[in-house]
């Protein structure tokens, strides 16, 4: 499997859409490196995590067919994670001579709802039936195309019953574990079990290298070594697995390289838009 990071920021961006703090001044300066858009992640081509608003700019940045989408995995609700809207110009005459003619989309009950009210206006009876939303819970295993899916609970919104993803195709696995604060023992028992190994992790990292997280909804790279240390535990991870960590807040100062170097110090690899890697 090949995983391309499309954005790596928190829900603000970075820099922040509305801020001045002395971080963004500096990031807008050098937004050439620095700019990090809010996250979303696509697997070999076909398969996207997530849908923010700024898929539009993932698709022309980096030259991505997004007709040739055929699975979209949704985390939750919130809006940097779920922009409904853009979805009513996936076809009719908005969007011809698509590489797919349909899209699966996955979510929890609270997406479905964001998904109803967000299309409902605009969407053209051609459009509405090459989408086929799927409501999914926790601790569910489906197949979605070529790939198989296992969900997780995320610790993130009380509201709503965020997903974490595990993607697995040709041997290959893949731990989406993202916008979610330390998640339980319950989670690892369940990839055990499963019998998952897993090639390639990608933790939030909303806080940095913070050491008092203001939030439970969200980890530091202190917390992430906590979460890989049970994996070892639980045997789901090996001595050649990869450990990335996304999703930076501006209040972390998520310079590229500052990032980097704050990974490399605990063993993990930071991510930047755009990065690639084979799972």
């Amino acid at each position: 499997m090949i995983l391309k990071y499309l954005g790596t920021a928190a829900a603000e961006g970075f820099p922040a859409a509305f801020c001045n703090c002395e971080n963004c001044k500096k990031a807008r300066e050098n937004a050439g490196k620095e700019l990090r858009t809010r996250c979303q992640a696509m697997v070999d081509g076909k398969l996207l995590i997530d849908f923010p608003a700024e898929t539009y700019l993932h698709a022309v940045r980096f030259g991505i067919d997004l007709s040739a989408i055929e699975n979209l995995l949704v985390t939750h609700s919130h809006t940097d994670h779920f922009y409904a809207q853009e979805l009513c110009n996936r076809g009719y005459r908005f969007a011809l001579n698509m590489t797919a003619p349909a899209l699966d989309i996955y979510g929890n009950v609270e997406v479905r709802a964001v998904f109803e009210e967000g299309t409902r206006r605009e969407i053209r009876p051609a459009v509405a039936e090459n989408l086929r939303f799927h409501t999914v819970r926790p601790f569910a295993d489906f197949a979605a195309g070529d790939y198989r899916v296992l969900t997780l609970p995320a610790h993130h919104d009380e509201r709503e019953e965020a997903l974490l993803y595990c993607v697995q195709r040709g041997g290959k696995t893949l731990l989406w574990l993202n916008d979610t604060g330390p998640m339980g023992e319950d989670v690892f028992s369940f990839l055990a079990e499963k019998g998952v190994k897993a090639d390639l992790v990608s933790f939030d990292c909303t806080f940095a290298d913070e050491e008092k997280p203001s939030s439970a909804r969200h980890m530091n790279i202190f917390q992430n070594c906590e979460m890989r240390e049970k994996m070892v535990k639980y045997r789901i991870v090996n001595a050649n697995t990869k450990y990335y960590v996304t999703h930076f807040s501006h209040n972390g100062a998520p310079f590229r390289d500052r990032m980097e170097q704050m990974a490399q110090k605990y063993g993990f690899i930071a991510a930047h838009d755009g990065a690639e890697v084979e799972v």
